[in-house]
């Protein structure tokens, strides 16, 4: 078990939310002799949601990795759901929209809480502690069993961070960044869609942007920082995956590009000053 303190309130400016398949992507960094001051320095709190804490300790290499982040200084920290009707004030009804408006893709689990958790009155509605809990226990979408007996949760944990993500852009707007490290492009979609649709019940809020940096973003800040060169982006990044990039025309315009890219375009890409990658 990883020894992490547990928090329930955010007062902090510099957030970040750590994912699974990114603490998996940085402890193979690690191990490979990179160091990651430079990824995590600029945090004042990072974050770990409950069921993403779940997924970590499924592997004990990977909850290893995150015990000494914790050991050297690093200001992790677990954030369990159940506390998340805190963060918000106790406004419950919010809650259960920002949760709705966060599983929107996943037509399972939407429709699970339209029949097992919504009623016609929000004061009729259980208290959001108790239908959050039955909603990670009879999780709606099927899942693999893992060697240790657990049954996978697909997405739990990406929705548990989207969640996490839109309450803080929702309800902190004293944060100055909030980060999201994810490789998962689900995650970066049920965000996309989330804000979209909570835009609507927050139509006099403006809500704090939520950065994502996928395992790409990672190895462009450390290329550019000098901290790692081609061969290690070789050795780090094994296959052609689609990106979406930004990048500064000579007119000074911008384009927003999505593709498949390979080792070399991306090295091309991560050596050019006027490309920004985004997911």
């Amino acid at each position: 078990m990883i020894r992490i303190e547990e928090i329930t309130k955010i007062n902090k400016k510099n957030i970040a939310i750590l994912d699974t398949s990114s603490i998996s992507f940085m402890q193979g960094l690690q191990n490979k002799g990179i160091k990651l001051d430079s990824i995590l320095e600029d945090y004042e709190l990072i974050l770990i949601p409950g069921w993403v804490l779940t997924e970590i300790e499924d592997a004990p290499g990977r909850a290893e990795f995150v015990q000494k982040l914790i050991d050297d200084g690093y200001p992790i920290h677990s954030i369990a759901e159940k506390t998340y009707s805190e963060l918000t004030g106790y406004e419950e009804g919010n809650l259960y929209q920002i949760v709705l408006a966060s599983v929107s893709m996943l037509v399972r689990v939407k429709s699970y809480l339209r029949r097992f958790v919504e009623r016609k009155d929000p004061l009729d509605m259980e208290a959001y502690a108790e239908w959050i809990k039955k909603l990670y226990d009879e999780w709606p979408i099927p899942g693999e069993s893992l060697t240790n007996g657990r049954i996978k949760k697909k997405n739990a944990g990406e929705i548990s961070i989207t969640i996490l993500g839109e309450i803080v852009s929702w309800y902190y707007p004293e944060t100055e960044a909030l980060t999201v490290y994810s490789q998962d492009s689900d995650a970066y979609i049920f965000h996309m869609e989330a804000e979209a649709s909570l835009r609507k019940l927050f139509a006099l809020r403006t809500p704090v942007p939520v950065s994502y940096k996928s395992n790409d973003c990672i190895l462009c800040q450390l290329f550019r920082y000098g901290e790692i060169n081609e061969s290690d982006i070789s050795a780090c990044r094994k296959d052609e995956r689609k990106i979406t990039f930004s990048k500064e025309q000579p007119d000074h315009s911008v384009v927003l590009v999505t593709e498949m890219v390979d080792n070399d375009l991306f090295i091309e890409l991560i050596k050019d000053e006027a490309v920004h990658i985004i997911f």
